[in-house]
This record gives C-alpha cells, sequence and structure tokens, in this order.
C-alpha cells in the first residue's frame, strides 16, 4: 500500500485537472461497471451476489464486474484520470479523503440521509467515519474488520497464567504484565514470548493506547506530538525494551507474524475478526492443536476503548453523483455484501456474523463488545505522506532500537504534518 499511494496522488491530480468520470455516464444510464479487487473463489462469490442484485432489479438497471486483481489502486486512479472512472469501486479507509478532495468521488449525503433503506444511524459509528470527510458521506462501508486479542488459552492454563476475559477492560499496562509473565517460560520445548510486533499492529493502536491521536476530528489539527500521544509509544517502547516480544529482526525468521502464534510461540497475538485461526488449528495434527481464547484490546489510556477497524466502502463515480437510479444500486449491492462477509458494519447485523462463518461462535462475545467502540483513524489527504513518516522514521526505528528517542521524533513528524496541512490552506 505504501508503495502505490505516490502514484495514486500523481494519476487521481491528474484527475482533477483532467475532469472525473465519463461525462456520458450520468443522465440516464442503466448500466454500471463495478471495479472489485477480488480474485479467485472471492471473485465467484462477488460474481454470484452481483447476479443475485441484477435479477432482483427485474431490468431498472444492469451492474457489470471488473476485476482488477493486482497494482488495484494504481489502475483505479489511471482510470479516472483518463476520464474512464469505474461506476462504483471499493475504497480503503485511508483514501476516501483523498479521493473525495481530488474531486473523484459523488457526495452521496443527501440520499443518504434521506434514504429509507439505509440511513446513517444504521451503522456502527465507528465504522460510518471512515466514509466521512468534510462533513460529507462519500461512500456506504460494507465491511468491518476489527482488532481484537486472539489468545492461546491452552498456553495460559498449563502455565498457570489467568486468561483475560471476553469482555475484559483490561489496561495496557495490565496486557504488558501478562506479557512478562510469559517471559523466560518454556512451552512445549520452546522459548516463549507474550505477544508479537514487527509493525503490526498498525502504529495508531500504540498512540491510541495512551490517549492520544495523530490527526484530530477536525481533519485540521496535528495532536501527534501531545503528551497523550507520546505515553502511548512509550508502551510499545517498554514491550521492546523488555523483549516482550521477538526482536523485529527475527520475526520473519518464521513466516508471517501470525506464524508465531499458530506454532505457539507467543501467547497473545493482535488480529482481525476475520484472521481464520480457528480453520488453521482445527486442521492442525491433534497433538498441536490448543484452544483459542478472545479478548478485545486494552482500553486506552482515560478509559477510552479503541479497536483499530480495517473498513471498505463501495464509492461512487463523481459523474454518477444526484443520479437516482445509481444510489439505488448501490444501496442494494451494501446491502447484499452484509451477508457476505464478516463484519457487517451495521447494528442488526451480528446474527449474520455465524451464518457467515460457523467457527467464529466462540469469539461471537468479544466481537460484539469490540464493535461498539473499534474505529478507523482520522484520515485526510495527506494521510499517505504522513503515514510514510510514522512507518520508517518512528515505528521501525523504535521496533529496532528501544533507545531510539520516539518523542524528539514525534515532534518533527507533527511539524512536518502541520506544514503539509498548511500548503493545503
Amino acid at each position: 500500500m505504501k508503495k502505490v499511494l505516490s502514484v495514486i496522488l500523481i494519476t487521481v491530480m491528474l484527475a482533477a485537472l483532467t475532469g472525473c468520470g465519463d461525462s456520458s455516464s450520468k443522465s440516464g444510464k442503466k448500466t454500471y461497471t463495478f471495479a472489485t479487487w477480488a480474485a479467485g473463489t472471492e471473485l465467484q462469490e462477488f460474481q454470484q451476489i452481483i447476479d443475485k442484485v441484477n435479477e432482483e432489479a427485474n431490468g431498472e438497471y444492469t451492474i457489470e464486474v471488473l476485476s482488477i486483481p493486482s497494482d488495484y489502486y494504481v489502475k483505479i486512479s489511471t482510470k479516472i484520470a483518463a476520464r474512464k472512472s469505474p461506476d462504483f469501486f471499493w475504497l480503503t479507509q485511508e483514501l476516501i479523503s483523498k479521493y473525495a478532495d481530488m474531486g473523484a468521488l459523488a457526495d452521496i449525503t443527501a440520499q443518504f440521509e434521506a434514504s429509507s433503506t439505509l440511513k446513517p444511524d444504521m451503522f456502527y459509528e465507528g465504522v460510518l467515519a471512515s466514509a466521512q470527510y468534510n462533513g460529507s458521506y462519500w461512500g456506504l462501508p460494507w465491511i468491518a474488520n476489527p482488532m481484537m486479542v486472539y489468545y492461546n488459552k491452552t498456553m495460559f492454563e498449563e502455565l498457570g497464567i489467568p486468561c483475560p476475559e471476553a469482555t475484559d477492560d483490561w489496561t495496557w499496562a495490565e496486557f504488558i504484565d501478562v506479557c512478562r509473565q510469559f517471559s523466560g517460560k518454556e512451552y512445549r520445548g520452546n522459548s516463549v514470548y507474550g505477544t508479537v510486533i514487527d509493525g503490526w499492529p498498525n502504529i495508531e493502536t500504540f498512540i491510541w493506547a495512551g490517549g492520544g491521536d495523530i490527526i484530530g476530528e477536525d481533519g485540521t489539527t496535528i495532536v501527534l506530538d501531545s503528551e497523550d500521544a507520546k505515553r502511548g509509544m512509550g508502551y510499545l517502547q517498554t514491550i521492546v525494551a523488555e523483549g516482550l516480544s521477538p526482536r523485529y529482526a527475527e520475526v520473519s525468521s518464521l513466516g508471517d507474524n501470525n506464524v508465531w502464534f499458530e506454532k505457539q510461540r507467543v501467547a497473545m497475538y493482535f488480529g482481525g475478526m476475520q484472521d481464520n485461526f480457528e480453520i488453521k488449528v482445527a486442521a492442525m495434527s491433534e497433538d498441536e492443536q490448543f484452544e483459542i481464547g478472545y479478548a478485545p484490546l486494552p482500553v486506552c489510556d482515560g478509559g477510552g476503548s479503541w479497536s483499530f477497524d480495517w473498513t471498505a466502502s463501495t464509492v461512487m463515480a463523481k459523474s454518477l453523483e444526484g443520479d437516482e437510479t445509481a444510489y439505488k444500486a448501490l444501496e442494494a449491492v451494501t446491502q447484499a455484501f452484509f451477508e457476505w462477509k464478516i463484519a457487517p458494519p451495521v447494528k442488526d447485523s451480528l446474527d449474520n456474523v455465524i451464518d457467515i462463518n460457523a467457527t467464529k461462535e466462540n469469539a461471537m462475545e468479544t466481537i460484539a463488545y469490540t464493535m461498539e467502540y473499534a474505529r478507523s483513524a482520522n484520515y485526510i489527504p495527506e494521510w499517505s505522506d504522513i503515514n510514510d513518516k510514522l512507518w520508517y522514521n518512528l515505528y521501525v526505528q523504535l521496533l529496532s532500537d528501544s533507545n531510539f528517542d520516539y518523542k524528539a521524533e514525534m515532534d518533527e513528524i507533527a511539524a512536518y504534518s502541520r506544514d503539509l496541512i498548511n500548503q493545503r490552506k
């Protein structure tokens, strides 16, 4: 993602100069192109959903699928710049503000607020915020993937360490204390760690941990250099300094970071609710299997409970702004997605989770609790540049050296970010 964002910026800026979308598509159009990153089995499932939506439309409109399984965002932004924007396409939360700011998206606020089918108050507040920018709605969220803590319940019990609860309001200090109880312990012939951190979870998780944030809700105030934000990064420094996670350079020795949890080398893993550990553990030999436990992320200092929530929205091309038939199609396909992927982003859809994925039954108490407070960050058009600094200049540096002066670096990134916003003004 980081590598393509600069290309996206260039091509979307070009779109702002050349105009967005195909101007012939606004009036009277009844066939719409829907671009998706889905491929393979997922694409087959996506096509089945679209076929069903088309059938139920009874000829009022038709949606055609455009699969872009590689370089998705580069190709989408290139199409926009060439005035060949898909009518509908997916955007993840960090790109909504950028595309909206460049004039590539339809503002759906009036239609959304007037709808009798999908209303803003039906959505989880934290999820819906991911589709907002400058007081307007730019897409309909169709999926949520909040973060929670997966833990090896078998390991906890065999080592005599109390397990966290399914709706535990534990603090970050308490989470770190649990990690310490695993330090130096051996389990099934290996040294184990409390958790694994190698750039995941994302840096927002730790900044929020102290009660801080990166960007204020107003989209212009940078708060990265606040004492609360620095205190949150201090929790990460403690984890690194005390060796409560495998060393950053060591994590890849087993493969991806999740493998440390699957191979029972760490007790706790920060994962999305869509992670399929349940299926992987069930496929293991009997002597390798373990019981999975679930807990929310620790609450932030000051009592705020925040779990990072990866979300995606379906957006419409600017050329379709105000088009009633297009918006009707957008609502229909969004509702169909609520029965496809977990977790649906609307409040009355928790029963759908088990219907979609029965392996999550034991996690439902934690999922229901987490959905109430999960959110994404306050993203702005300059996010890709700010995020590069946060990743390369702050997160990786601290993971590699616990003595790194992260507070001074946070001050520098905050000043850099303010300059970027001032240039926009």
